[in-house]
Formats: structure tokens, sequence, C-alpha cells
């Protein structure tokens, strides 16, 4: 059967890290939503049967052996289901390797979903959380999509309904990725760094701010200086690095201010710099 699935980017409206737990992950509150005009695009046309499976992408780079998060995916539902699949799956990557954006975790959650209708095995959503919630800790989020305050290690989930911004934003990546497993593992032993003085802007939707910009800045200095050029312009409201970065983010006041900071934001960091134009998806 074929099916199309598209797997929306995320943003960390504010990112809080508690500490880190007994089983090495960290607990964290965050709030997450996802966006509208930047996702990942999943075609299937597979069957039940033992002729394997054939799987292709538009990213070199992108790894297909086991450790990929769309054939841990569909081994998940190939055992919950007790069938094996064949046929063949072509990922279209969209949203940038290594930025903090949970392209990963997106297209693990999209190929849950689509498996569960093509073989209309009517997982319930709490099935399909908790198997989400084996394969990372974004992906119960992007089961659900829909803005969420996340906490434990990001598998428990709130559905936020307060407010949030219809304004423009731009995203802003430069040429490199960060491990989110290396930006915890730097925070300091409590989970934080003191020494690190990071204001807390306002926003639409309350507080904006980002735990892990502390040790992620400390290393990579392009993306404070990002950062820091997006809140000295007027154009922009509020400036924050989503996740575990690279992607810093600003919400911008309106459509023309989002366009200028994409014109000026090449001239000053280099025309290797990514961006993107998005909004909050509600």
């Amino acid at each position: 059967m074929k099916h199309t699935e598209n797997a929306p980017a995320k943003l960390n409206l504010w990112l809080n890290v508690i500490g880190k737990r007994s089983d090495g992950f960290h607990d964290i509150e965050s709030l997450i939503v996802p966006t509208s005009g930047l996702s990942d695009v999943l075609r299937f046309d597979v069957r039940e049967g033992g002729g394997g499976l054939d799987f292709s992408c538009n990213v070199s780079e992108l790894t297909v052996g086991e450790d990929n998060l769309i054939i841990k995916a569909l081994a998940l539902i190939e055992r919950e289901l007790e069938v094996k699949i064949e046929g063949y799956i072509e990922l279209e990557k969209n949203i940038p390797i290594g930025a903090g954006l949970g392209g990963g975790s997106s297209d693990a959650a999209a190929t849950l979903k689509s498996l569960n209708y093509i073989f209309k095995s009517s997982l319930s959503l709490d099935k399909l959380n908790n198997m989400a919630a084996s394969l990372g800790s974004d992906v119960p989020f992007f089961v659900n999509s829909k803005p969420t305050i996340c906490k434990g290690r990001g598998d428990e989930l709130i559905f936020y309904s307060g407010d949030l911004t219809a304004k423009p934003i731009v995203l802003i990546k430069p040429p490199f990725g960060v491990s989110s497993a290396w930006a915890y593992s730097n925070l300091g032993k409590d989970g934080k760094l003191n020494e690190w003085s990071n204001d807390v802007q306002i926003a639409d939707w309350g507080e904006a701010f980002n735990d892990l910009e502390m040790p992620v800045f400390k290393k990579f200095l392009v993306l404070p200086a990002i950062k820091t050029w997006l809140l000295e312009r007027n154009e922009t409201e509020v400036a924050l690095m989503s996740g575990s970065g690279s992607t810093i983010f600003a919400v911008c006041v309106d459509l023309p201010s989002a366009h200028k900071v994409v014109d000026k934001v090449r001239d000053v960091f280099g025309s290797s710099v990514w961006t993107k134009i998005v909004e909050i998806a509600a």
C-alpha cells in the first residue's frame, strides 16, 4: 500500500534541565511545539511479505543501518504485529541533521503512525506512545504533534493550551550539527553550569530560555554570536537555541522583518548558513 506522511520539525520554546537520572538520561521540562513550513516527507510502498525492504534518502550522510530510527520503528511494528514487511520507503530529508529540530525523532513517529495506518492494526495512542518512548525521548511528542509540555526524559506529555505566537520564526543553522548526547554530558554535575549567566527572555508564551545553551555556546562560539546579533536587531523579539542546537531561532515582528533577517544573516555569518522561515503549528 502506498502512503505519504509529513514529519514536522519542532522547536523548544523553553527548556529546563532539572538533573541527571540514575538511568543516565536527564529529567527535563520543556515546552515543545511542531512547526508549519518545515517537514521531512516519508513515502511508503509496503506490504506484508518477506521480500526485503529498500530504503532511499536524498541526504547521503544519513545512515541506513539498524541504528536508523525509521528502521528501528519499522522493526518495532514488525514485532508488535508479528509480520514481516517488504517494499520501499523513501525519505525526503528537509530538516537538517544535528539541528535541534527533532528530525530523526519526527521520522520515527511518522513511521509508527504510517505503518499503523497501512496495516490497519488499530494500535492505541497509548501503545504508540509507549513504543515511541523506547525509540527516543522526543518521539512520543511527535506521535501527538501538538504543543506540549514534556517532562521526565521527554516522554511525560502534558498538552499545552496556553498562549503561543502567530509571528514568523526564522531558523538559522551554521554548517555543523551538535550531538544531543554531547550537550547533555557537558552540563554541570547538578545539570547546569552555574557560572554561565543567561537572561530569561519574555515572549508571547511567557519565559523563553534553554539550559543547554550553556555548554553548547562555550564550545561553538558562533552560536552565541548569532543569538546576540539577532537580539540587537529591531526585527527580532526573541532569539533562542532549539534543543541541543545548532539551530538558533528568532521570533520576528512580521514577515517582512523575517525576510530581512534571512537576507542579512548570510552577509554577516556567511553563505553556508542555512535558514528557513516557519510558524508554530498550533
